[in-house]
């Protein structure tokens, strides 16, 4: 085996040592992401990935679907995946898991959101070994404001790139680990673009009309460029109706861009003898 695939092997096994769920021990019903650690010929040893690495046992007829296949058909060593809770004995933190009795299209929906809470809480494990501070306090502290707020911790730090650190502070948390997490946000955030768009309808009755007309809207694009991370467009969906699309990766901004085009465009029409007026389709 190549050094490289070994590193890949390696890094597909790791199992978290943080605890990302709220409670210690899963309900029964619920659905958990785990790791294989051992198997045996009467069922496979687990550990529940969002709860720190707590063991749960699988029996061997909650894994198979007929007694000629082998539990190895399955299930393999270091391999994550989707069980459903069918047991628990709190006091004692034993957890007894079943493979089959998860539907496809829970494991799927179930494997998305945890990939993007992992992801998330890799983010936080930058900021902990950025700013000294133990990963479970900020998955506490941080990451479970974020999910409440949010819906999903990944969102928070999606937004966060957009928004800035003013929802962290209402969270009521600090303002170092606020700045942080928006420098780590946007390192390691690709926000996707958005466009903005709307009609101007712009008339102008004078004889050089029509110069005037380009003019203003010439000067509507250099007002844009000027204003910077915008991608702008003004072009005629058919006189006196011209459309305007503003795109970029950062809204709040793009509103601004916007309006000020508008306003320029509405009050220098004015100016010239000619009327302007807008309406917003996106």
């Amino acid at each position: 085996m190549s050094k490289e695939k070994g590193k890949e092997k390696e890094k597909k096994s790791q199992i978290l040592t943080v605890r990302v769920a709220r409670k210690e021990v899963p309900d029964v019903g619920e659905l958990v992401v785990g790791t294989v650690t051992k198997i045996f010929d009467h069922g496979a040893y687990v550990a529940l990935d969002e709860y720190g690495g707590l063991e749960a046992y699988a029996p061997i007829n909650e894994i198979v679907q007929s007694w000629f296949h082998s539990i190895k058909d399955y299930l393999k060593i270091n391999q994550k995946a989707v069980f459903r809770v069918i047991r628990v004995d709190f006091k004692r933190k034993l957890v007894d898991i079943s493979l089959r009795r998860v539907r496809d299209e829970e494991k799927k929906e179930k494997l998305m959101r945890w990939k993007r809470t992992l992801r998330a809480v890799k983010l936080l494990e930058i900021i902990s070994q950025k700013l000294n501070i133990p990963l479970q306090e900020l998955i506490i502290n941080v990451g479970w404001k974020l999910e409440d707020y949010y819906g999903d911790m990944l969102r928070g730090f999606e937004e966060i790139v957009k928004e800035g650190i003013k929802v962290l502070l209402r969270l009521g948390i600090s303002e170092n680990i606020a700045k942080a997490i928006e420098e780590v946000a946007k390192q390691h955030i690709e926000v996707s673009e958005v466009t903005l768009s709307g009609i101007v309808r712009l008339i102008n009755l004078k004889p050089n009309g029509i110069e005037h007309i380009r003019e203003v809207l010439s000067r509507a694009l250099q007002i844009a460029s000027k204003l910077g991370n915008n991608n702008t467009r003004i072009y005629t969906i058919g006189p006196p109706r011209y459309r305007i699309d503003i795109t970029g990766k950062d809204p709040k901004h793009l509103e601004n861009v916007l309006k000020e085009v508008v306003n320029f465009i509405i009050e220098e029409a004015k100016k010239r003898g000619g009327e302007a007026s807008f309406s917003r389709i996106t």
